[in-house]
Order: C-alpha cells, then sequence, then structure tokens
C-alpha cells in the first residue's frame, strides 16, 4: 500500500490580505466621498439633462399616451433617481421615484391623468430649480403633495 503524500500550496491571497497596510475603512471611505465630488457636478448637469428630457417628452406624452411614452418617462425618472443620489440632491431624487410610481398606478389601472404628470413636472423643476433655498420642511411638503396625487391617482383610477 503507497502512503498518501499531500502538498500544501500556500493561499496567495490570504499572504497579502495579511501583510501589513493598504487603507482603513475611513481612509477607503473618504477616497470615494473624494471620487463622487469630482463626479458630482457633472452629476448636477445630467440631472438638468434629464429633466429637460422629461419635459419634452411630457409634450408628447399629453398628445400621445401611448405605453412606449409612460415606459420611456418612467426610464428617465429611474436614471434621475440614481443621478440625483450622485448629485447631492436627496429631494429630486424622491420626486423621480414619485414619478415611477405615478407610472406604475397609470400601468394598473390604464388609466392616464395629464395634471397629475404635470404636478410631478413641475413638482421637480420646483426642486430642482429652489434646491437649497427652501428648507427640509419646505422641500417635503413638495414631496407629500406628490405623493398624494400618486395616491389619488392609484384610489381613483386603480
Amino acid at each position: 500500500m503507497s502512503a498518501v503524500k499531500r502538498i500544501r500550496v500556500p493561499n496567495r491571497l490570504a499572504a497579502v490580505v495579511r501583510k501589513p497596510g493598504g487603507k482603513t475603512i475611513a481612509e477607503a471611505v473618504a477616497g470615494a466621498e473624494a471620487n463622487l465630488e469630482a463626479i458630482r457636478d457633472d452629476c448636477v448637469a445630467a440631472v438638468d439633462a434629464i429633466l429637460a428630457a422629461m419635459v419634452e417628452l411630457s409634450t408628447v406624452l399629453k398628445a400621445m399616451p401611448t405605453p412606449e411614452h409612460l415606459s420611456q418617462l418612467y426610464d428617465l425618472s429611474d436614471e434621475m433617481i440614481g443621478v440625483a443620489a450622485i448629485a447631492n440632491l436627496p429631494a429630486v431624487g424622491h420626486a423621480a421615484f414619485s414619478v415611477c410610481e405615478l407610472v406604475d398606478a397609470f400601468t394598473e389601472s390604464g388609466a392616464f391623468n395629464w395634471d397629475a404628470v404635470a404636478v410631478h413636472l413641475n413638482g421637480l423643476k420646483l426642486l430642482r430649480a429652489m434646491g437649497d433655498q427652501l428648507d427640509e420642511a419646505a422641500r417635503e411638503q413638495v414631496l407629500d403633495g406628490l405623493r398624494a396625487v400618486v395616491r389619488r391617482v392609484g384610489a381613483v383610477e386603480g
């Protein structure tokens, strides 16, 4: 009978992890925040471009509220949610989320309400234009109004 010969292969990843040095969690977070700060202005510009595309789409949507146009509005709103977070515009992101909920309500009910879309677009424009000039309570009041519109559309037409 032959003996079993075991060969131990060193784990290179474990060796690297055990070596001193590298970044601490605080350093990694600070680096990530610095990287986000570097692209923040581009993200704010992207939010403005998305909002302009939403306003342009709204003119088509008002005349012809097709499922394709609603889907485009949803996609633009969804994109705005992520970009607004990086741009440090949380209220704009919440309003964009409300647009997504509104489109979902339209899709579920099979109905369309142009006024609800117009209110959301105006809310987005207000939150973007006024931004830091509005205090937290005023921003929350705008967002609460948008949420109420979504609830009403869902309740009346759903």
